[in-house]
């Protein structure tokens, strides 16, 4: 039996979650709080889906929160970074380079350098200028830049809600130049040293045997590579994209069907290469159920039968939850009223400060009837929040995130005034 504890969807109004007034009074509001047990135990879960055949790398860019990724180092196999930036916050956070995956399609030749010397693991090569660019940096600074080829899939995959392969597209290289992309590690490999492929073919699915499709392809694509060109995958990073989401009816991949489908074709490979590492980058999956987005109602309204409820936080600060966070996270995120929640059930538009229309964290969202005053929290909010945000937009404080694990809450990133950033 697989174990799903870890995944029962988080109650942010049970007495034991947090004095929430207590928290605003201390630190403000807006805030955002992220469980990272929660975070942990959703690590421990796939990880035990998959009979530990599958490394789970943690993706920063789900939520780069440093007080987030010092609690979760233990228990992650390793983290997917997209920057130079992250790199640095994966460092602080006390994660060893040989176990970070870097992906992008920009990396500039600083962040190339810094990666290779810093003894990056895998670094996602995304065209043939990035794979000869890598074995310059690495004949001249005298460190072999260790590299994936991230492979775009011939074929979209098209039950994933974001797709970032199987077409026209700034990631990877096309399968059909892959012959071109071996021969020029092959031409390069006393400066490069070659670990495997990388295939990452969108984001946001919920139906396992499309993950399960989009794995065997890439176990195929190894496959091949190896046969047609010699060189040997040590690591094959399958992605991730399980889909979480993050409205008010749950809904997310499941796990228990997904390990079913996908351990058969591990067995298969780990027979044929025993040492080779398979690896899930998950973000969003993860992270999402974790966090809460806490605002504070400003004043209450109704406009031509709509009931408002205008709160001091929105759209500056949780992008995604206003809805223009892309298409695949459009529909209204779980809302609580935290100060009253036995109050009257009623509909009511959630708005933010802002002089934009689209600023509304919840559109005919159904909660405890809230008043003046009273806090306001929005669920699913662990990931993609206050850094995908336009955070300047209005002059406001940017939100503290406290970070609560193993039963203590600290401060895991200050408030910010715009004044800060001139």
């Amino acid at each position: 039996m697989i174990d799903t504890s870890f995944l029962p969807q988080v109650n942010w109004l049970e007495s034991s979650t947090a004095d929430w007034e207590a928290l605003a009074l201390a630190h403000g509001t807006p805030f955002f709080f992220f469980d990272a047990d929660v975070v942990a135990g959703r690590i421990r879960a796939v990880r035990q889906a998959m009979h530990g055949m599958a490394q789970i790398y943690y993706a920063v860019k789900a939520n780069p929160n440093l007080g987030l990724l010092r609690a979760v180092q233990p228990v992650a196999d390793g983290v997917d970074i997209s920057s130079g930036g992250e790199l640095l916050q994966a460092q602080l956070a006390g994660y060893d380079p040989a176990m970070m995956s870097f992906a992008g399609p920009a990396k500039t030749e600083t962040e190339l350098e810094a990666a290779i010397r810093a003894g990056v693991g895998c670094i996602s090569a995304e065209s043939l200028r990035e794979i000869e660019q890598c074995a310059t940096i690495a004949a001249r600074v005298g460190v072999p830049a260790r590299i994936l080829l991230r492979v775009n899939p011939a074929s979209p995959n098209r039950a994933y809600g974001l797709k970032m392969g199987g077409k026209p597209v700034q990631f990877g290289i096309d399968e059909e130049t892959l012959p071109e992309a071996e021969t020029c590690v092959l031409a390069n490999e006393g400066n490069l040293e070659f670990r495997g492929i990388h295939s990452y073919v969108g984001s946001q699915c919920f139906d396992p045997a499309a993950v399960v499709e989009a794995t065997a392809n890439a176990l195929r694509l190894a496959q091949d590579m190896e046969r047609r060109s010699g060189l040997v995958c040590k690591k094959i990073n399958l992605g991730g994209g399980f889909g979480v989401a993050h409205t008010e009816q749950r809904r997310e991949l499941d796990l228990s069907a997904l390990a079913r489908g996908l351990l058969p074709l591990f067995v298969e490979r780990k027979t044929e290469s025993p040492d080779c590492d398979l690896i899930f980058e998950l973000g969003r999956y993860i992270t999402a159920e974790a966090g809460l987005y806490v605002t504070r109602a400003v004043r209450t309204k109704t406009s031509r039968g709509k009931h408002f409820v205008i709160c001091d936080g929105g759209l500056n600060h949780h992008l995604a939850a206003a809805g223009t966070f892309g298409a695949a996270l459009r529909g209204n995120f779980p809302a609580y009223n935290l100060t009253r929640p036995d109050s009257t059930l009623v509909t009511c538009h959630i708005a933010g400060p802002s002089c934009n229309p689209t600023d509304l964290l919840g559109v005919d969202a159904s909660l405890p009837a809230p008043e003046e005053g009273d806090l306001v929290g929005v669920g699913m909010s662990g990931s993609y929040g206050l850094t995908a945000s336009p955070l300047l937009f209005l002059g406001r404080p940017t939100p503290v995130e406290l970070v609560r694990s193993s039963g203590q809450v600290l401060v895991g990133r200050r408030s910010h005034t715009t004044t800060d950033f001139n």
